[in-house]
């Protein structure tokens, strides 16, 4: 689930203007939290993008085929769980 810069600052800027026009947090400057919002974004993709790229390591056999779908999220979430992490 790679995404670049550009689509997490979008994401980002959308979740503080939500959060903002719902009154639930009030950014003094939003430009901060904006950045705050940026850097867990990209700190729970890296999160995510590490828990797939070790679970895929786990079902790859030499010479074998690409793990199905559903078998990769089955070992995401056993690897999550190993790391106390939540998918």
């Amino acid at each position: 689930m790679a995404l670049n810069a550009k689509q997490i600052e979008f994401l980002a800027r959308a979740i503080v203007n939500r959060l903002e026009d719902r009154g639930v947090v009030e950014f003094g400057d939003a430009e901060a939290g904006i950045e705050i919002v940026t850097r867990a974004l990209e700190e729970n993709f890296q999160a995510v993008d590490a828990i797939e790229q070790e679970a895929r390591q786990r079902l790859v056999k030499p010479g074998g085929r690409e793990p199905s779908s559903s078998d990769l999220q089955e070992e995401m979430r056993k690897v999550a769980a190993e790391r106390n992490v939540v998918l």
